[in-house]
């Protein structure tokens, strides 16, 4: 048992019919972009709540930073609304956290997933909230045709709180590679790199001690991994961490012709952690995107990773 963590308050898991309210925290997007995740998410056999207004535009951001923390607040206090899905990342999301009324989130816990930029809010929501969460797909881009049956059934496991089907599937994971071998058993903080950088020396930034950390990004050169690794590294927050996962990190163009690869760069700048590594989760930056609780508590056992509670509690009235 993980014991150095505050307690975490797993929200209710969802049902068949409940209704998921659509949140714009971070940047704008199209209509017709998030028309296709709202297809899927009614195929999926959930209702949906979307208000105008998270079509609004104010330069890169879906609209001023005071309307976006109006819409968490009003989606987090609808009774009527049982999970709240992130429709974008992108920037804006870090803007928030000032503003955000912890009070009236705790009151209300729910599910809320995203990733990438929403990493920020994710972050807050553990660390001031204590509410557990889910790094996973966004509405825009995300949920759409052609998803692996595996990965879809794994996203109702994950969601409705049913403790087999929640798994990653053996078929997306048997290729991951194993940088460092070992066992590990710890709480599962889920980020996108760069914006767990952004939270180090904020009030936000999350007790990382005695915890299993998922990392990954995109469009990051490997010199900007290693810097950003590094950081980690010398600030103290990989102090204690039990066992590193990273996603799969796409090497970008203007680094496609050197001859090492993102594995290399983290095993220079980690290898000396006595920890498991393992290398190329399919969450977060990826064609085929599982869904990863954050807060919960995981473990690493012979080159996998697995979910050793619901994010979710399957009980309510």
């Amino acid at each position: 048992m993980v014991t150095a963590f505050h307690p975490v308050v797993r929200p209710a898991a969802l049902r068949p019919g409940d209704c998921i309210g659509l949140a714009a925290p971070a940047s704008a997007f199209k209509e017709a972009d998030l028309q296709v995740g709202i297809g899927v998410l009614h195929d999926l056999g959930y209702r949906v709540q979307v208000t105008p207004r998270v079509l609004d535009k104010q330069r890169y951001l879906a609209g001023s930073d005071a309307a976006r923390v109006a819409e968490l607040h009003a989606l987090f206090a609808d009774p009527t609304i049982h999970a709240i899905f992130c429709c974008r990342g992108g920037y804006g999301a870090q803007r928030l956290l000032p503003y955000l009324d912890t009070a009236l989130i705790t009151a209300h816990p729910k599910i809320v997933m995203g990733y990438s930029d929403l990493t920020s809010l994710l972050i807050y929501l553990y660390s001031q909230c204590h509410l557990a969460t889910l790094h996973g797909p966004v509405v825009v881009g995300d949920m759409r045709p052609g998803l692996a049956p595996e990965v879809v059934q794994q996203w109702q496991g994950i969601l409705s709180g049913d403790a087999t089907m929640m798994q990653p599937p053996e078929a997306l994971v048997a290729h991951l590679t194993v940088l460092r071998a070992g066992e590990a058993e710890g709480r599962l903080l889920s980020c996108c790199l760069s914006l767990l950088v952004c939270a180090v020396g904020t009030p936000f930034q999350p007790v990382t001690r005695d915890a299993i950390l998922f990392l990954e990004d995109r469009g990051e050169r490997l010199y900007a991994i290693d810097r950003m690794l590094t950081y980690l590294k010398l600030a103290g927050v990989l102090d204690g961490v039990r066992g590193l996962v990273f996603g799969q990190i796409e090497r970008v163009v203007v680094d496609q012709h050197l001859p090492y690869g993102v594995e290399e760069v983290i095993m220079d700048v980690l290898g000396d952690l006595d920890i498991p590594i393992l290398y190329g989760f399919p969450a977060g930056h990826c064609a085929q995107p599982l869904i990863v609780p954050f807060g919960t508590p995981a473990a690493i056992r012979a080159g996998r990773l697995h979910f050793c509670e619901a994010p979710v509690v399957r009980a309510r009235s």
